[in-house]
């Protein structure tokens, strides 16, 4: 998905949500986590081994997505 797409769709639950995130809006953000961790790490989000997919599956940010609005 395109950078800026997510940040748009995240600016909306942003400014929508109060404690209740849907399906899809967790999955953006764990989406957006896992590019943001990976990039912090040195590593290519799009060709992450098991291994790395490990350590950020977890995260706290990543197990818990509403946390990333905080």
């Amino acid at each position: 998905m395109c950078g800026s797409y997510i940040k748009t769709k995240i600016q909306r639950m942003i400014e929508t949500k109060k404690n209740v995130l849907t399906e899809e809006e967790q999955l953006l953000l764990r989406e957006k986590f896992i590019s943001e961790y990976a990039k912090k790490k040195g590593w290519n989000p799009k060709d992450l081994t098991s291994t790395q997919m490990l350590e950020i599956a977890t995260q706290r940010e990543y197990k818990n997505p509403g946390l990333l609005l905080g």
